[in-house]
């Protein structure tokens, strides 16, 4: 309500009884009335009572408490609609982050303005934004025990966010290194050529470790992992390999956690192509071997294997048969030393020898060789007279040492005793069925 100053005229009486009026004047301030009349006779020689203001209306008592339903009603406040919103994995103050796990920032109610990933030394951990930079993720592995920091700014209608924070990484008991077989020299491996890797300790975790191993082939083809040992675990299909294909075995296991505070050291993968088939077939009945070139036969070779005796030393009979079974060729060199000691027979003993063998190719880790040996040639086609190894003679044995390489088969059968499946790579000598169950995700 307004209030308004308002003037009011009072007539005075004159002098001597006179009846003539003169006018007084008297504001009367807003908001006030007066309880004076506002026409009358006053006595001019009289001195004017004052007139009595009062509020025209009642003033409230401002230190009496107010009740809500008295209270003048309040305008609601204004409605400010937030800023963008980020949130980001790993949180801050996140520890024991996995390495291979990416680092993703969301922005809601807005797009990303920039973001900054940093190690402790400044490096910034690479990128990308979505289409609508709405989010950015990470692109590569951290460090081990490392701590980062993460930068974020947003921009949205409504206004700009920042979010800053850290977050620290694994720190592993210890890490295990995967060596592959065939090595990185390898380009070219035969039909029987198992894939292999060995970590440097054996792995807590089997199941995690076989999880991080994968093998592509093209064309494709059946095939499983099998663990030979604790650190040892092979791959090979159903069938020989077929020539041509082409095998990539990738090992990704950083960042991978092996149980017990392991986690894998590096990611390392091998490439290689299968070549011809080679396969070599000897028949103790007959004493020859049969050398198949993609399936052609190419040469026959008369062969002296090892002969029907055991000897006892200090109690262990070591037998001198040379195993049936299926062997893939494993190493080769162009002189070998050999020593019956390496097999628990001393080379003081009867039979024992250390000597220098030519041209000497490896079929398992038990000491089987094929071999030349001058000094049996009348033997070979007729009587087995080696300590194991397959002997044939000089001119055939720089042929097969030529021909023959990693991964070619050589399948022996006719005789007493049997490869054992663990020996060098004796894996096909394993029925499919039981192979598959050598692996730990059976």
């Amino acid at each position: 309500m307004v209030f308004f100053a308002v003037t009011a005229v009072f007539v005075v009486a004159g002098c001597s009884g006179s009846t003539g009026a003169a006018p007084v004047t008297v504001t009367v301030p807003a908001g006030f009335v007066t309880s004076a009349p506002t026409s009358g006779s006053f006595d001019v020689n009289a001195t004017p009572a004052a007139p009595i203001l009062q509020p025209a209306t009642p003033v409230p008592n401002l230190s009496a408490p107010v009740s809500p339903s008295s209270a003048p009603p309040t305008s609601p406040p204004p409605v400010i609609s937030p800023g963008p919103r980020i949130t980001t994995v790993p949180a801050a103050d996140a520890t024991g982050v996995s390495p291979i796990a990416p680092i993703v920032i969301d922005v809601t109610a807005g797009t990303i303005g920039s973001v900054s990933v940093t190690n402790p030394d400044g490096r910034s951990v690479k990128g990308s934004y979505a289409a609508d930079r709405s989010r950015w993720t990470s692109s590569e592995p951290l460090a081990y025990a490392g701590t980062y920091t993460i930068s974020a700014a947003a921009n949205g209608p409504t206004g700009t966010s920042t979010s800053v924070g850290r977050f620290t990484t694994v720190a592993p008991r210890v890490t295990v290194f995967p060596s592959l077989f065939p090595n990185p020299s390898m380009t070219t491996v035969g039909i029987g050529q198992p894939m292999v890797v060995i970590f440097d300790k054996p792995p807590a975790d089997r199941a995690a470790a076989e999880r991080a191993l994968t093998v592509t082939t093209v064309p494709a083809v059946q095939g499983a992992w099998s663990w030979i040992d604790r650190r040892t675990v092979h791959y090979r299909p159903k069938e020989y390999w077929k020539p041509g294909t082409k095998i990539t075995v990738a090992a990704n296991l950083y960042g991978v956690n092996l149980g017990n505070g392991m986690y894998g050291e590096i990611d390392r993968t091998l490439e290689v192509t299968v070549g011809p088939s080679k396969i070599a077939k000897i028949n103790d009945a007959t004493k020859q071997m049969q050398v198949f070139i993609d399936n052609k036969l190419v040469r026959t070779v008369p062969v002296s294997m090892g002969q029907s005796k055991e000897i006892a030393v200090a109690g262990k009979k070591i037998s001198l048969v040379t195993p049936s079974g299926i062997y893939v060729a494993q190493e080769k060199y162009p002189v070998k030393r050999m020593s019956s000691a390496t097999y628990g027979l001393p080379t003081d003993y009867d039979l024992g020898y250390d000597k220098n063998i030519p041209l000497a190719v490896r079929l398992s880790n038990g000491g089987i060789f094929v071999h030349s040996a001058p000094w049996s040639v009348a033997d070979q086609g007729v009587r087995n007279v080696s300590h194991g190894c397959i002997n044939i003679n000089p001119e055939a044995a720089q042929w097969f040492y030529n021909t023959f390489s990693f991964g070619d088969i050589v399948e022996v059968t006719g005789t007493s005793t049997a490869l054992a499946p663990t020996d060098g790579f004796g894996d096909w000598n394993m029925a499919w069925s039981t192979w598959q169950q050598g692996s730990v995700l059976n």
